[in-house]
């Protein structure tokens, strides 16, 4: 009984901090477009801030386009 408890309690922490990557994701690819001079690399970088938002959760979502609309400095 008690052991099912514990891997219970260990796959949420698992569960609960793969969720953290994926929006820490976000703001490290956020954080290398603004860095980026590069306008093939910065557009890169974009694609791949576009898959990584594509492929969140509905919870997570909200979450990350907060980090994107933040963080992420537009070029006028």
């Amino acid at each position: 009984m008690n052991l099912s408890k514990y891997i219970a309690i260990l796959a949420i922490i698992g569960v609960t901090s793969l969720f953290a990557a994926e929006v820490k994701q976000i703001s490290i690819l956020v954080d290398q477009i603004n860095n980026t001079s590069d306008v093939k690399a910065k557009k890169n970088l974009m694609d791949t801030l576009e898959k990584e938002l594509e492929m969140l959760d509905k919870k997570d979502i909200t979450k990350a386009q907060a980090i994107v609309d933040e963080k992420l400095k537009t070029s006028n």
